[in-house]
């Protein structure tokens, strides 16, 4: 009886050598983001990267790219679907993002911003578009446009600032208390107290 043929190996998308690339990026930064760690880690041949991309900078020019087009609108797609009001819609948000690799990949993401205009502009457009998400949420809750922004930015700049101290009791506690600070006074909140209050029974 013959031994059965070994099986092939699934050929590889570019969505693999994408995925390949973030994780290299996260654990090493860019400077360790060669050609040959992505073959490393796929153990493949550098033939099956050159069925997709002309050379590294096309890489790494849809690298960076895949950051905003695809990882940040899944992510808040993610958070918007399951969500029943806009309280709701932030703390998923930084729900499924402290539980993914995405808030690794941002920090790696912006210290690669540092250095090279594509992961520059990925990173601006991905702010674009969280920015646009929060600030949606906190019109919701009652605020005016202005102070909608304005507290849309503090939220992301105080949890993706790297500042020390900030940093001691971790990110979760960091996220729910800046998150209670700039909600407290929030008019949609405030008229829900005052509804829950009037239906509480008189001693």
């Amino acid at each position: 009886m013959k031994n059965p043929a070994p099986r092939r190996a699934p050929r590889l998308g570019r969505d693999d050598w994408i995925a390949a690339g973030q994780a290299v990026l996260c654990e090493a930064g860019i400077a360790g983001l060669r050609l040959s760690a992505l073959t490393r880690r796929l153990h493949v041949s550098t033939g099956s990267f050159y069925h997709h991309f002309e050379d590294m900078e096309a890489y790494l020019a849809a690298l960076a790219r895949h950051f905003s087009r695809g990882d940040v609108k899944r992510i808040l797609e993610r958070a918007a679907a399951g969500a029943s009001g806009p309280l709701s819609r932030i703390r998923r948000l930084a729900a499924i993002s402290l539980n993914s690799t995405i808030w690794q990949l941002d920090r790696a993401m912006r210290v690669w911003a540092t250095s090279d205009r594509r992961a520059a502009a990925s990173v601006k457009a991905s702010e674009k578009l969280v920015l646009a998400y929060l600030t949606d949420a906190f019109a919701e809750l009652g605020f005016a446009p202005d102070d909608a922004a304005l507290r849309a930015h503090l939220l992301l700049s105080a949890n993706v600032a790297l500042i020390g101290a900030f940093r001691l009791e971790g990110n979760r506690a960091l996220f729910e208390q800046s998150l209670d600070f700039l909600t407290r006074d929030a008019p949609a909140l405030a008229g829900a107290a005052t509804r829950l209050d009037r239906g509480r029974p008189r001693s």
